[in-house]
């Protein structure tokens, strides 16, 4: 890890809000707030019912929610009119997740296995490379590995709270057979996209070793169970050297 990586990440580390334990409130795909307890939060259990290859676990690095810094650079690094802005909040994205991933690059393996290569779940806008893709790779290129362009976007159909099987298609001539991937997105709102992209790998015969995302959105709510589960995880202290849920709740 270099020393730049440290540096900027740890400038971040006060708009992190670190990830729940196992708890009754907590969804275990995504980690959000649920109301059932032996349910998956509403937004999962929708999205990960649409696709035959759903993603079982996602792995947050970060809650937000609106209004935040946090959520402003989310948007920002892609949609701010200023190209000033958009490469410096590139550069602090691409720096959470490039920190968290080298951080805890033992404990990934140790835990899912290693990977071949990374893949950015894609745009449904633009059929260039992932905003986030290209942000770790202008600025921590040898933090999560090589990242390839598999997918291309499909004839289905994606939207809010909606997943397709064809919503994302391996390109052209891909091979993916047991090719192991990590795969990336910066936020996780619904997981209609990452689910379709979760199911499009898996479909083709790859690998998806693990999903992480920069942040996971949350709406602070009695009614969506995330009142209190935000009230507990903002009281604490993000930290990018404490041992991740995923792994002290494996061993």
């Amino acid at each position: 890890m270099t020393a730049n990586l440290s540096r900027t990440s740890d400038m971040l580390a006060p708009e992190l809000v670190p990830m729940p334990m196992d708890a009754p409130d907590v969804c275990p795909l995504c980690r959000s707030g649920r109301t059932r307890v032996d349910r998956l939060c509403f937004s999962c259990e929708r999205t990960s019912s649409q696709v035959d290859f759903p993603c079982e676990m996602v792995i947050p690095i970060s809650y937000y929610t609106t209004p935040s810094p946090l959520r402003d650079r989310m948007h920002h690094y892609k949609e701010h009119p200023d190209p000033s802005v958009r490469e410096e909040e590139a550069r602090y994205v691409s720096a959470i997740l490039a920190r968290y991933v080298a951080q805890h690059h033992d404990l990934f393996v140790d835990r899912f296995g290693n990977w071949d290569s990374v893949v950015a779940v894609p745009s449904t806008h633009h059929p260039d490379a992932p905003a986030l893709q290209v942000a770790v790779e202008a600025n921590f290129p040898e933090a999560l590995g090589p990242f390839t362009r598999p997918l291309v976007l499909g004839p289905g159909t994606m939207k809010f709270n909606q997943a397709s099987p064809l919503g994302f298609v391996p390109r052209a001539g891909e091979s993916l057979t047991d090719h192991r991937v990590l795969l990336v997105d910066d936020t996780f709102t619904t997981g209609a996209r990452l689910q379709s992209a979760h199911h499009a790998l898996v479909a083709a015969g790859a690998v998806v070793v693990v999903a992480v995302v920069v942040t996971r959105k949350i709406n602070p709510s009695q009614q969506y169970g995330s009142d209190r589960l935000w009230e507990r995880q903002t009281a604490q202290t993000f930290e990018f050297s404490r041992p991740p849920w995923w792994a002290t709740a494996h061993e």
